[in-house]
């Protein structure tokens, strides 16, 4: 089964796929799951040297990214694989925020990819942007990448999250199931994706 963890900044999908790696299932944090797409990740990220890459470009270097990590580490697995992030998000950053097109998109996943279930994290606004924020307070590291500057777009990515992307999986016969962050602990938000996992087959 291969499953999906995506939503916007903050929404907690980074603690979500810790604490299931702990629990035993295999986990991949995308771009960042083979060797090659660590080395594209900060130009698929927007961060330094790379702060001024075209955006045709950095499409580009994402779907590299992903289609290595689809043959290396989920192609052929009998196991239940948790992507930290997916060709989803290339779809919600580069297609809809960036205007790229979706039939490109489409061309570079893998013929034979099959997405079982998309976990789409969700929460309130401000609490989400807020936790953008702590979390930058704490480690300014974190997240410096060009979509998290500014509110406004911060507030654009969360809505087409909510709206444009669980459509798009719906034209595509791609389970989603929101879970809203808001007020559930790390384990509660865990239980709550384990149980989706299992009834749609993990």
């Amino acid at each position: 089964m291969f499953v999906v963890a995506e939503g916007p900044n903050g929404s907690g999908k980074t603690s979500l796929i810790k604490n299931l790696a702990n629990k035993g299932y295999q986990t991949l944090s995308s771009p960042n799951g083979t060797p090659l797409a660590k080395m594209l990740r900060a130009g698929c990220r927007g961060t330094e040297p790379w702060t001024d890459i075209d955006k045709r470009v950095q499409f580009m270097l994402f779907s590299a990214a992903r289609l290595d990590e689809y043959i290396r580490c989920v192609q052929g697995r009998e196991n239940t694989v948790v992507a930290d992030r997916w060709w989803t998000s290339t779809y919600v950053y580069q297609c809809i925020l960036q205007g790229l097109s979706v039939d490109f998109l489409e061309h570079t996943i893998h013929p034979e990819e099959q997405v079982d279930l998309v976990l789409l994290l969700d929460g309130k606004d401000d609490v989400l942007i807020d936790r953008v924020m702590a979390e930058r307070e704490k480690n300014p590291t974190h997240g410096k990448c060009r979509w998290t500057q500014e509110r406004e777009t911060m507030v654009e990515l969360i809505n087409i999250y909510r709206d444009a992307l669980p459509k798009y999986l719906a034209s595509k016969d791609i389970p989603s199931c929101t879970i809203d962050t808001t007020d559930l602990s790390e384990e509660e938000v865990v239980a709550t994706a384990e149980m989706l996992i299992k009834k749609y087959g993990g």
